[in-house]
């Protein structure tokens, strides 16, 4: 059980600090179980609540710099999220980033990198699916990297780009 103040990775919102646990009195409760009021740390207007039995797995623990600087060590040997059908794709993304994974969103990042990369490079458009996932999947990463290794969003993003340049392949 995580107490208040503890900060979570919350599988749709990304970093939350953890305000409030009891009961709600809110319509759509369960008037018998006990919520977490959780404060996503980059949205400043939301505020979630979760069950403190977290059955389905909404919220886990924040990965430890270690952590975080292992998976950064290991961005080249993680696999891309690679599909070629534009609806397979977009579900895929989907299920990775309900996984709640750092490695699954880094998977995303290297596909929808570097699918984007290849259609500039032809002269096209980058695709909406792309951006958006890749837009999330990044701000999820990034928000969990800051929190692990205590610096800002921007200090991760160039620490990463210090360490691999403007790509990881």
């Amino acid at each position: 059980m995580y107490k208040i103040g503890n900060y979570v990775a919350h599988y749709k919102e990304g970093i939350c600090e953890i305000t409030a646990i009891g009961k709600l009195d809110i319509s759509c409760s369960d008037k018998k179980k006990e919520y977490y009021t959780l404060k996503p740390l980059y949205n400043a207007k939301g505020t979630l609540y979760t069950p403190v039995s977290n059955e389905r797995g909404q919220i886990r623990e924040v990965i430890s710099a270690d952590e975080a600087r292992a998976l950064i060590d290991d961005f080249p040997k993680i696999e891309a999220l690679w599909v070629t059908e534009e609806k397979k794709r977009e579900a895929l993304y989907k299920e990775a980033l309900l996984k709640n994974e750092c490695k699954s969103w880094i998977s995303i990042i290297k596909a929808s990198h570097a699918r984007k990369m290849k259609r500039l490079s032809l002269g096209k458009k980058s695709i909406n699916i792309d951006d958006k996932y890749l837009g999330i999947a990044e701000n999820f990463l990034i928000g969990e990297f800051a929190m692990a290794l205590d610096m800002t969003k921007e200090e991760v993003k160039m620490y990463i780009k210090t360490k691999f340049g403007d790509g990881v392949k």
